[in-house]
């Protein structure tokens, strides 16, 4: 390659991005939390699809009570939260609206090799992200049709941390996001012992929450349409969506194909049902995860329309 030509070159590569830059420059950030799990895949948007005035800015937590902070303080616009937690903020009076469901099912109770069965699962240790989760709400429902209420230890653990908890005998089965379940399930010591959709067919977990003012903003409404379309995307191509969710996730994407191909999350509707959100207020209360005034919650509020 001649001197020219490189120069040539550089020339036309800072071109076209600072081109690029200034175009972002121009575009009003809307700036969405996430975590790195399969559940919040469809933020693979900001990827695909773009917007002539808004420009999706992907932010990514660690942990959900970072997240829940940073919604409610406004350091994010939106979040991809538990829906639960979405519950939580909205009565304490953050002014948000519940989107899109962002997939529907997406976990599976994984366990030991050596247990066959849920009943094998009596005195044992089971992981959840926090009781603030559709996660909690499942196994608690899989427990009662068991007959094994209050008969498991529930432990509450960071997703991050429950894979290596099970290897190492901490936990004898957990419950949790993908890809957590299944990166034990790939060490060939853990197995899908039920996957969530069995305990609850197409069930919410968790939810795109904006906060109201951005929904107002003009035009904004192609901007969801986009992370409905990304949702269509990954229904569509495993492969692709799980190299795209490699890059930002940043897990790895063979197992996030196959994620999709077991189809152990779907991403086919995202709409979210007034009596899903229902239910799950019900069990905060019933369970004391919440102050009476949830109760007060008219749901209707918190539904975008």
């Amino acid at each position: 390659m001649t001197r020219r030509y490189a120069l040539g070159f550089l020339a036309s590569f800072l071109a076209f991005h600072t081109s690029k830059t200034l175009a972002s420059e121009l575009k009003i950030p809307i700036k969405v939390g996430f975590l790195p799990i399969t559940d919040h895949l469809i933020i693979v948007a900001k990827e695909l699809y773009k917007h002539p005035n808004y420009e999706i800015i992907p932010v990514k937590f660690s942990n959900w009570a970072d997240l829940s902070e940073a919604l409610r303080s406004k350091a994010v616009d939106a979040a991809f939260l538990l829906a639960p937690l979405g519950l939580m903020l909205r009565v304490s009076g953050v002014k948000i609206k519940a989107v899109l469901a962002a997939h529907k099912n997406g976990s599976a109770l994984v366990a030991r090799n050596d247990i066959s069965n849920l009943q094998d699962l009596k005195g044992k240790n089971i992981g959840i992200p926090s009781r603030f989760s559709t996660h909690y709400f499942l196994l608690d429902k899989l427990l009662k049709s068991s007959n094994l209420k209050n008969k498991v230890n529930i432990l509450d653990m960071a997703p991050t941390e429950m894979p290596f908890a099970l290897l190492s005998g901490r936990l004898d089965a957990y419950i949790v996001a993908e890809p957590f379940g299944q990166l034990a399930v790939s060490k060939k010591r853990a197995k899908n012992l039920i996957f969530s959709k069995d305990i609850e067919k197409s069930h919410i977990c968790c939810i795109l929450n904006f906060h109201e003012d951005i929904l107002n903003l003009n035009g904004f409404d192609k901007v969801l349409e986009n992370f409905k379309k990304a949702a269509h995307f990954i229904s569509k191509n495993h492969d692709e969506a799980g190299l795209l969710g490699e890059n930002l996730l940043g897990q790895n994407h063979k197992i996030i194909k196959n994620i999709l191909d077991q189809n152990i999350a779907s991403y086919d509707d995202l709409s979210i049902k007034k009596e899903d959100l229902e239910r799950l207020k019900e069990f905060l209360i019933k369970n004391n995860l919440a102050s009476k005034a949830l109760l007060n919650l008219n749901i209707d509020s918190y539904l975008a329309v």
